[in-house]
Formats: structure tokens, C-alpha cells, sequence
């Protein structure tokens, strides 16, 4: 049975390593790669696409770790620039103000014996909302190739097996 879409996917890794050593790890790496930018720290991580790749749909990684008996478990999630998240979110409070006031206004109508044509904007708020939330898949698309990139680059740098923070 596959996931259900999501506008922020997350994923789990488990690694033998501490957060410590996963965090000197990642930044060992940033420090070598121009095409990847971030930061980590023991307890989270963040990646991000960077130079001419970086576009406004593209893909934030963010993981928090925690220590565990056997090394660390990484809870990450993928999730658009900061700005346009807010942007997003902005879209959704304008949407559902309007939509109040739409409803108020019309009730107000009804109330007056009016006819309630306030009402009638309804559908198309509708329509919007639904169109915002759409666009959060359809940013998923286009970044989708960065997004396995990143996720990648970050189940590389836990892998035990070798250590590519070291490598060139």
C-alpha cells in the first residue's frame, strides 16, 4: 500500500552513528559541495539545493535527531523555502478570511430579505483553496529530482559504511 501525498513528506532514517558524529559528518560535507548548502547540528539538520539548481520550487531538508542506545534516529522533512512556505500559508489566511466575510456578508443579506449574492463567491474561494493546496504537489513534482537528491546526500552521510564526508 503506498503513501498518501503529502505537502510536507517526511521520512525516518536510523543510523549507528551519534547525532555528534552524523552532524561533523554533514558539515565536513557541506564544506566540500557547492551544489548543496546547510547546516547541522546535534539535534537537526538542514539541506538545501543551491547555485544555478536553486529555484523558487525547490526543496528544503529538515531533520531533527535524537540519540538513541544503538546511535541516532533521524525524523526528516521535506518542505519549501521558508518564504514561500509562508507565502503559502498566507494564500490559505487571505482565503479563509474572505470566506468569513463572504459568509457574514451573505447571512447579513439573507437576514435583510436580500438576495444573498455574497454567497455566490463561494465556489470560486473554494476553487482557490483547492488550487493553493495543488500547487504544493505541483512544486513536489518539479523539485522531485531534488528532492532525492537531498535525501540521498543525507542517507549517505548516516550510512556506516563508508564515510563520503571525508571523500575530496
Amino acid at each position: 500500500m503506498g503513501s498518501r501525498p503529502s505537502p510536507r513528506p517526511k521520512f525516518e532514517i536510523e543510523s549507528a552513528f551519534s547525532p555528534e558524529v552524523i552532524a561533523r559528518r554533514v558539515n565536513d560535507f557541506l564544506k566540500g559541495t557547492e551544489d548543496i548548502r546547510g547546516i547541522a547540528f546535534p539535534t537537526r539538520i538542514e539541506l538545501a539545493i543551491s547555485g544555478p539548481d536553486h529555484h523558487f520550487w525547490s526543496p528544503q531538508l529538515v531533520a531533527e535527531m535524537t540519540e538513541t542506545e544503538t546511535g541516532a534516529h533521524l525524523r526528516a522533512r521535506f518542505g519549501p523555502d521558508p518564504y514561500v512556505w509562508a507565502l503559502y500559508l498566507l494564500c490559505y489566511v487571505a482565503l479563509g478570511l474572505i470566506t468569513l466575510l463572504a459568509l457574514a456578508f451573505g447571512a447579513s443579506q439573507l437576514m435583510l430579505g436580500q438576495s444573498p449574492t455574497a454567497l455566490l463567491g463561494l465556489p470560486v474561494l473554494a476553487v482557490l483553496a483547492g488550487l493553493v493546496y495543488g500547487a504544493s504537489f505541483v512544486g513536489q513534482g518539479l523539485g522531485s529530482d531534488q528532492m532525492y537528491r537531498l535525501r540521498a546526500t543525507l542517507e549517505e552521510l548516516t550510512e556506516t559504511r563508508e564515510d563520503p564526508g571525508r571523500e575530496g
